[in-house]
């Protein structure tokens, strides 16, 4: 039986302590990129399966797949425990597939045919799936779930990313908050493209101009909220933030530290994920539901690997984030 691998492998293979590599598992968010990199990539290459999801039966040899463009991305470590969570009673492990930075599906696999013969079926995390990425894996008989984006060839689990915007600002507005500014990443991004759309017509349909100078960007981890908060602070005074992801607030959280701004007294403070991290700084955010999208996947993967679903569902699911409200808005 071969050895099983640890948090201690994984430390040691990315040069780090224990206790970080269980920070990344567990609160990514916290971690700065570098070092959250190389823990991802350790886990990649030594395909670390936690000890949870470990039976005391013979080693499994049943695969699903875990597809993610950028093993960077905030919430990464998140659904990797809600997914094995779903999966430890079950004939299945889960395996970790980065992508590399390419976002297009059909390419990746195409290019990287050694994971055909790997999984049985495969969970595609905020990528874009094509009519050639459905065609692909539907030739290989491998069962597709996408999460975090839409698909209308295949079962898509994802997020109402305007209307949880939307009702974010409107959650700001209804507190008499007015000078509402927007911190997010890549502006080419789909996801941040709908939640910016729904901050803006928020503040549209309550009379609010809005003036561009308060919208903001900067890269989609701490250290980028942080630079952006600083950004925003040379140009306005805002009285409210609506960070477009957790992770960025965690950063302007950082800066408001630093610079003797308080929250809410000085600035309220609203993000977008509802991570685990928010409970502790006490964040008021928009839950996105990432428990509940993990276990509609791994269900509906089940049974289309047990025959109980014969042919591919084509339904798009999309999850209304809800209101969670904390201490960082008065």
């Amino acid at each position: 039986m071969a050895k099983k691998v640890t948090i201690h492998d994984i430390a040691s293979l990315a040069s780090v302590s224990p206790s970080t590599v269980s920070r990344v598992m567990n609160h990514p968010g916290i971690v700065n990129g570098k070092t959250r990199e190389a823990v991802f990539n350790a886990i990649e290459q030594l395909e670390y399966i936690p000890q949870a999801a470990i039976q005391s039966e013979p080693e499994k040899k049943s695969i699903i797949g875990l597809a993610v463009p950028d093993i960077n991305l905030p919430m990464l470590g998140g659904i990797i425990r809600d997914l094995n969570s779903e999966l430890a009673a079950t004939e299945y492990d889960l395996l970790l597939i980065n992508m590399k930075g390419e976002r297009l599906v059909s390419r990746f696999f195409i290019e990287n045919t050694n994971y055909r013969k790997k999984i049985d079926a495969i969970i595609i995390f905020s990528a874009v799936m094509d009519e050639a990425s459905v065609d692909y894996f539907r030739a290989i008989n491998v069962p597709v779930v996408i999460i975090q984006n839409r698909c209308s060839k295949e079962k898509s689990i994802s997020t109402n990313n305007y209307l949880g915007a939307f009702d974010a600002v409107k959650y700001l507005i209804s507190r008499k908050y007015e000078k509402i500014a927007f911190i997010g990443w890549e502006p080419e991004d789909g996801h941040l493209n709908d939640r910016f759309y729904g901050y803006k017509n928020a503040l549209e349909k309550a009379g609010i101009v809005f003036d561009p100078e308060m919208a903001v960007y900067g890269s989609l981890n701490v250290d980028g909220g942080f630079s952006a908060t600083k950004n925003l602070f040379k140009k306005v005074k805002p009285d409210a933030i609506f960070y477009a992801c957790d992770s960025m607030a965690f950063g302007g959280y950082k800066y408001f530290a630093e610079t003797g701004i308080s929250i809410p007294g000085d600035v309220g403070v609203i993000g977008f994920d509802d991570y685990e991290m928010a409970s502790v700084v006490g964040l008021t955010t928009m839950k996105q539901f990432i428990g509940v999208k993990s276990r509609m996947a791994v269900s509906y993967l089940l049974d289309r690997l047990s025959g109980r679903i014969k042919t591919p569902n084509a339904e798009e699911v999309c999850i209304t984030p809800r209101l969670v409200v904390r201490g960082s808005t008065l």
